[in-house]
């Protein structure tokens, strides 16, 4: 499926449903942006709905710290009106993550966590797809 095929309800569904999850990241992470690098943060409400995704473009090269960074000012302004996030890292291709796509999975893990904020998905967005990156047992937990 694509977000060419999101059912109507979409909207109403939640983020941690994984049959439509990739579909909505489809749908907001814009092709433009995966060509050119991007980080995309899906901040979800009542029932881990979308309310809002924000777009990052121009990453080069973002140190480890300033990834942090990024996530710290979402969580720690909007966290408590949040029920978790989902994170979209968008590359030009491929369909495996990179050293990148992990380190700024390792950062928005590391920032939820401080924050309580639960992390719903992390995905890598390319031209080629969007492919769901692996969550450990302990990040589900903590979620």
């Amino acid at each position: 499926m694509t977000f060419q095929d999101l059912p109507s309800d979409w909207p109403t569904r939640s983020l941690t449903d994984t049959d439509i999850a990739p579909d909505i990241v489809d749908l907001v992470v814009r092709e433009s942006d995966r060509e050119g690098g991007c980080l995309s943060i899906l901040l979800c409400g009542d029932g881990d709905r979308l309310l809002q995704p924000v777009a990052i473009t121009d990453l080069d090269d973002e140190p480890h710290l300033r990834r942090r960074e990024v996530f710290d000012t979402f969580l720690g302004s909007f966290g408590e009106m949040l029920s978790g996030i989902v994170v979209a890292v968008g590359r030009p291709r491929g369909h495996e993550p990179d050293d990148e796509a992990r380190a700024w999975h390792e950062a928005a893990i590391a920032s939820c966590r401080e924050h309580g904020v639960p992390l719903l998905g992390t995905y890598l967005a390319t031209v080629h797809g969007v492919v769901e990156m692996p969550q450990w047992e302990e990040l589900r937990a903590a979620g």
